[in-house]
């Protein structure tokens, strides 16, 4: 299977703190690798390199095999890379077509139809029409990812998803997942909750103090 994403030798620090030291981490086409770690790992800091919200003090990134320089988010739209992160950037009293038509010189029409379409085809519960401030954070996360899947990304990253989620609506969200794997997507879950992770990932990638420990399977882990 070929590499989405390719990190080699990444480091960041901030001032004294070493965040991320040295760190190198595949994720494959079309796979859900669950990025593990407890807070503080560095697992936020290292997919924040990815979407372009800090740049890397050493080493170097690989997208579908070709080294990239991401130094915003709009490089990282660029290369298809979509995170959606723990709060959400949601204008509350924008309806969900304006919330993702916001930055963009599409016609609400063809930001409300392109919407309607892609939550046909990943059975996303959206209602194009909904003001955000009505939404449930089941729906507005959705929505996080519609936003990111009508910019036409191909890897997507998610900062601790089920964080405030029900275990319905965990369940639910994990359907999407699927679904998205199944049309080749590539998805990376930060997450400290190992039980979730098994359930839902391909592989697991641990974090430890900035350090990078290793993968596994989650065939093999969960047999462990």
């Amino acid at each position: 299977m070929q590499n989405a994403i390719e990190l080699r030798h990444i480091t960041k620090t901030f001032g004294s703190v070493v965040a991320n030291s040295d760190i190198s981490l595949t994720v494959r086409r079309g796979e859900i690798l669950s990025l593990l770690g407890e807070n503080g790992s560095g697992k936020t800091t290292l997919m924040n390199m990815l979407s372009g919200i800090y740049y890397p003090d050493g080493g170097s990134i690989y997208v579908n095999g070709t080294r990239v320089d991401i130094r915003s988010p709009k490089d990282a739209f660029k290369l298809h890379i979509g995170m959606i992160h723990q709060h959400f950037k949601l204008v509350d009293v924008f309806t969900a077509t304006e919330n993702v038509k916001l930055g963009l010189k599409d016609s609400i029409s063809a930001v409300r139809k392109s919407i309607v379409e892609i939550c046909k085809k990943y059975s996303f519960a959206v209602d194009p029409d909904k003001k955000v401030y009505e939404m449930s954070v089941s729906e507005k996360q959705t929505l996080e990812i519609v936003k990111v899947l009508y910019r036409g990304a191909d890897i997507l990253i998610l900062d601790e998803p089920t964080a405030v989620l029900t275990p319905q609506e965990t369940e639910a969200l994990f359907k999407v997942m699927r679904a998205m794997k199944a049309d080749g997507k590539s998805i990376v879950i930060i997450t400290h909750k190992l039980h979730e992770v098994l359930e839902i990932s391909d592989r697991v990638a641990v974090l430890r103090k900035g350090e990078y420990i290793g993968d596994t399977d989650t065939a093999t882990a969960s047999q462990q």
